[in-house]
């Protein structure tokens, strides 16, 4: 699977159950990511998207997910050892956190394949980095 996720400069994901931030043009280009597929998320996730259509909202969506769909987590745990490609969108800002993502991508077999930055729409800075197996 392809799972994605949102962190802030020091990798944060969330801070007393509630995401750190949000952006519609980040939202905007994971839909791109995305393609013709589905984006695979639970219910909590699928509140910040305005349209269904591309969305396959479930709260076993890491179960559904099939090799090549993309993950969007952030409320639940990362099923690291599932992953093929990891995308995680960033910006330069660190906000509260008490939940990290502190998997370590390069000791576990990923190089980085691409990095891409462009400005949100909260944010004048997000970057994409897209990692896969080595």
């Amino acid at each position: 699977m392809k799972i994605v996720l949102c962190l802030d400069k020091s990798g944060g994901l969330l801070f007393g159950g509630r995401r750190q931030s949000q952006d519609r043009v980040l939202r905007e280009k994971l839909l791109e990511l995305v393609g013709d597929g589905k984006l695979f998320l639970n219910a909590y996730s699928a509140k910040q998207f305005e349209s269904e259509e591309k969305l396959a909202v479930s709260e076993d969506f890491l179960v559904l997910a099939g090799t090549n769909d993309f993950c969007f987590i952030e409320n639940v745990d990362i099923p690291a050892e599932a992953a093929e490609e990891w995308y995680l969108f960033s910006w330069n800002r660190d906000y509260p956190g008490d939940r990290y993502f502190d998997f370590d991508l390069k000791e576990n077999g990923f190089k980085k394949i691409r990095t891409e930055n462009f400005v949100g729409s909260s944010h004048k800075k997000i970057t994409l980095e897209v990692y896969g197996r080595s």
